[in-house]
């Protein structure tokens, strides 16, 4: 059964930031720079890091040990650094997330990363699902360019809606906050009408 996670510490969640989801992403040096602004704030602070990263065993840039699998230099993990291997969009779908996270007595993730759409999207709903309070670092994820009905839905719009769609995500007794990279708090949020 799935329990609220009330008392703990916070986590930053870093989501396909790979060489070969950002070459194709939209704004990948501003976002990739912040990431890694917040990245490095986190570990000053002692909060821990934990890097997911996708593969696609059928596809060789993707696959294990390919250049476009590889985590982007620029916040690559540190020795002792958690990185969690994913083949679904939901980061939590068929991997130790949530033991990693529970094993490290982590209540808040702050999520940042790609694809906006996709991975972010379906991580940020299920983590909510699964009882962790969640900030989504608005200005540090990105995605590409989509095509849908013979038209083309910009990145940056998608972005925007992501912002603006996942404040109103409600789940009882979990809370869910949009920040940019400045204001994010590495503390586990206050409940409203929680003492």
């Amino acid at each position: 059964m799935v329990g609220i996670r009330m008392i703990g510490k916070s986590a930053l969640i870093v989501i396909d930031v790979q060489n070969g989801v950002m070459e194709s992403s939209w704004n990948p040096g501003v976002v990739v720079g912040r990431i890694a602004t917040l990245v490095e704030r986190a570990r000053r602070e002692g909060v821990p890091v934990v890097y997911v990263q996708h593969e696609i065993p059928a596809y060789p840039p993707m696959a294990r040990g390919g250049e476009g699998w590889r985590i982007d230099a620029r916040i690559a993990p540190q020795p002792g650094e958690t990185v969690v291997p994913k083949q679904f969009q939901d980061s939590f779908a068929n991997t130790r997330l949530a033991d990693v996270l529970d094993a490290m007595d982590v209540t808040h993730l702050v999520i940042a990363g790609a694809q906006s759409d996709v991975c972010i999207r379906a991580t940020t709903f299920r983590a909510m699902f699964e009882g962790w309070q969640v900030t989504l670092v608005g200005d540090c994820h990105t995605t590409e360019d989509c095509e849908v009905d013979g038209g083309v839905i910009p990145a940056e719009q998608i972005v925007k809606h992501m912002n603006a769609s996942i404040q109103h995500l409600e789940y009882p007794g979990r809370s869910v906050e949009v920040v940019a990279h400045d204001d994010v708090e590495f503390s586990v949020p206050a409940l409203e009408g929680v003492a």
